[in-house]
């Protein structure tokens, strides 16, 4: 193993050591490795399963990552081990995004696929599962599923507001109209007030954050320049936005 994936790795997996250690919500199961390649973590997030023909929420989800060998020249490989109803996610895939940097952390890819759990994030343009996107499109209204923020530096200590209630069934309606990302609501004719930025690092300085301004509300927020390119969802509308 070269020096420079060495180094890639163990970096890698203490970040993501600290990420599941501040985070209640994401459990590292397994890790395998010195340093670890291949991961299996658990969601404690709400999203949907298909039993028949009927939607269920589901509490709990495993997901297995491996870091290949071109790693990370080419992205991560993921897949679910336990199954969901998603747009972008099939049997043996995780669609994590179409655009991979070799700079972007594994801890990031691990943010992503929960914020995908939650429908926080979602693409029905260029599905994996047309028929999860056709439900998307009918139940726009509905989303996200779970509002938890899937990042740990909004807050000094973890809490968890995990809703252990049972799950609900979900009946599927047929769907006429096609597919499309929900039509962003119109604005306020008065800007709301700037919330306090879910996504801000309290350790950050000043010379590490950038400011940004939701696409849908037009509200601002002042995050670390770390969160570049990053969805997340906004305080004032509750519409998920990437970070520019």
């Amino acid at each position: 193993m070269s020096t420079l994936r060495l180094r890639r790795l163990t970096a890698d997996f203490e970040k993501l050591q600290d990420y599941v250690r501040r985070h209640p919500r994401v459990k590292l199961l397994q890790s395998d490795g010195d340093p670890p390649e291949r991961f299996q973590l658990e969601y404690r997030i709400r999203s949907l399963r298909q039993v028949g023909s009927e939607l269920t929420q589901v509490k709990s989800h495993m997901v297995e990552i491996v870091l290949p060998r071109n790693y990370p020249r080419t992205p991560p490989q993921c897949r679910m081990l336990s199954p969901v109803f998603h747009p972008n996610i099939a049997p043996h895939a995780i669609c994590v995004g179409d655009h991979w940097s070799a700079g972007e952390s594994l801890q990031a890819i691990v943010v992503r696929i929960g914020e995908m759990l939650a429908y926080q994030s979602y693409n029905v343009k260029s599905p994996l599962n047309g028929e999860a996107a056709r439900w998307v499109a009918e139940h726009a209204d509905e989303l996200p599923l779970d509002n938890v923020s899937l990042l740990v530096e909004e807050r000094d200590e973890p809490r968890d507001d995990y809703d252990d209630s049972p799950s609900r069934v979900i009946e599927p309606r047929p769907v006429s109209a096609p597919i499309a990302r929900p039509t962003a609501q119109t604005p306020p004719t008065a800007p709301p007030p700037v919330p306090k930025s879910e996504v801000e690092a309290k350790s950050a300085t000043t010379a590490d954050k950038i400011n940004t301004v939701c696409t849908h509300c037009g509200a601002k927020y002042r995050v670390a320049a770390a969160h570049k390119g990053r969805s997340v969802p906004c305080k004032g509308c509750g519409e998920s936005f990437v970070i520019a």
